[in-house]
């Protein structure tokens, strides 16, 4: 295959020239853009000889100057707002003007951006300005919608302060960490006041047609460090579309697509944000839904509510790491037969039961020498016990299940911990909460859908039409009238 890059397509409108009588009349945009170039070049070239790195930087100089002129220019070529009165946004009246000229500074990528416009004050208490409304200026904001969309892009990934050191090489507009930090504000007030969380959900990615094979459900606990409350737990659940995956095959990459829910809040809020997700994937009509976990208590309780019908697996890391934990406190920590105990945890697991893993276990009390020896066998075992159905591994495997905990701890490092778990970070709870949300719908959405997601993620959706399931159960309707002597007829009953 070949590796050419493909030409550009020119990325004016290839209108015709407008032939208005004036002297470039006669071109159209390409072509006077192009004429515009060439001219240019020609005065360049005329003052010497020109290396690469000169030709680059002259381009990007030419590129700048005329986005701000082409900017200011057609800003000026609008038809100047009248004082007659503007229907209302909201209640449609007729608004005189209340205040006239009155300036705002937008910054756009092409630079900064001066105009006046009249302001309307209607008598239902709204207040507008029809030239924001022609132009759709954000409401809010010093910066334009294409230039929010670039500093959100930045601001997600990255510290705020990191991020205006960073503008300065690709934009040359500066933009300063406190900039930054209002972007993320903002924007983490629109996902916060999102019409419902499955619609933010499905502004983030809409579902596929078909119905998964297979939906697996991992969730756990991030702590993120917080200047109010030190450390803080953020739940983060990925709802991921796969299939079955045997042993015998050679490929055991089974996830197909994810998408993630985070929140930094309590249980409730975290519950709801899921449900969401599971929704919009319809786990209710998935033939097969797995739902992996720490063996919480609290986690099982979600899965019982939000999938009665999941399979509850216990993930093989945190069992075995139970198994672990009681093993140096018996043996010691650094003890050099620790791998040995490891070794032998995971191959009494590889079975139907914990049973075998609570024998040997149980072998070692005549053992014990202190409280705190018994004291951790007790806490593996009971654990082990109270999570002896979700620990069927051999089952489980042959099944094509998952049973580990990538998916989850994954979800753990590029939703949350890559940008909120930074060297010396201390996050306020407010601004914590919406980066996580945000963290989220970044990474369900993707880099260039983000943006868009969050304000599609502000309207109403349309209500879905009723689907037919042409497998589902029918109720029975019987056509029969109960004896009077039968305690089901209530109208002879009322009538004694």
């Amino acid at each position: 295959m070949s590796r050419r890059r493909k030409p550009q397509k020119p990325t004016l409108p290839t209108r015709p020239a407008p032939n208005d009588g004036t002297p470039l009349g006669h071109l159209s945009d390409v072509e006077l853009v192009k004429e515009f170039a060439r001219e240019l070049a020609r005065r360049r070239a005329a003052g010497g000889k020109l290396d690469l790195d000169t030709i680059e930087s002259f381009a990007t100089d030419v590129q700048r100057d005329m986005g701000g002129e082409t900017l200011v220019a057609v800003i000026e070529a609008l038809p100047p707002e009248t004082t007659t009165p503007k229907p209302c946004p909201k209640c449609g009246a007729l608004t005189p003007v209340k205040v006239r000229n009155r300036v705002r500074s937008v910054l756009t990528v092409a630079g900064e951006l001066r105009l006046s416009r009249n302001y309307h004050h209607c008598n239902c208490g709204t207040g507008f300005y029809p030239r924001d409304l022609e132009l759709k200026l954000p409401e809010q904001g010093e910066v334009s919608d294409a230039m929010e969309r670039r500093i959100l892009d930045f601001g997600i990934n990255d510290t705020f302060e990191s991020v205006a050191e960073r503008w300065s090489i690709h934009y040359p507009t500066l933009i300063s960490s406190n900039l930054v930090r209002r972007v993320m504000d903002r924007v983490g007030l629109r996902c916060e006041a999102a019409s419902s969380e499955e619609r933010l959900q499905r502004a983030a990615r809409e579902p596929l047609a078909e119905l998964a094979p297979m939906l697996v459900v991992a969730a756990d606990g991030s702590m993120l460090l917080t200047r109010e409350e030190a450390w803080k737990e953020a739940k983060v659940a990925v709802v991921a579309r796969a299939k079955p995956v045997f042993k015998e095959e050679s490929q055991r990459c089974c996830i197909e697509d994810a998408r993630y829910v985070a929140v930094l809040g309590a249980q409730q809020e975290f519950k709801k944000a899921l449900a969401a997700a599971l929704a919009v994937e319809r786990a209710d009509e998935v033939p097969l839904v797995v739902w992996l976990g720490d063996g919480a208590r609290g986690n099982w309780t979600v899965a019982s509510e939000l999938c009665p019908l999941a399979i509850q697996i216990l993930d093989v890391p945190h069992a075995v790491h139970w198994g672990m934990q009681c093993g140096k406190v018996l043996l010691g920590e650094g003890h050099a037969a620790l791998p040995l105990w490891e070794a032998r945890v995971r191959q009494l697991l590889d079975a139907d039961s914990p049973d075998a893993a609570i024998a040997e276990l149980m072998e070692c009390l005549p053992h014990t020498t202190t409280d705190e020896h018994l004291a951790a066998l007790d806490h593996v075992i009971n654990y082990y016990r109270s999570n002896e159905e979700r620990m069927r591994y051999r089952t489980f495997r042959s099944r094509g299940l998952p049973i580990g905990s990538g998916i989850v701890e994954s979800a753990h490092r590029h939703v949350l911990q890559v940008r909120m778990k930074r060297a010396g970070q201390r996050w306020g709870i407010q601004r914590a909460r919406r980066m996580v949300r945000l963290r989220a719908v970044y990474r369900t959405a993707g880099a260039h859908h983000f943006h868009r997601a969050i304000r599609e993620g502000l309207t109403v959706a349309p209500p879905r039409a009723h689907r037919m399931h042409p497998n589902a159960p029918r109720r029975v309707r019987h056509d029969y009238t109960p004896s009077r002597l039968s305690p089901l007829n209530r109208a002879a009953a009322a009538s004694k």
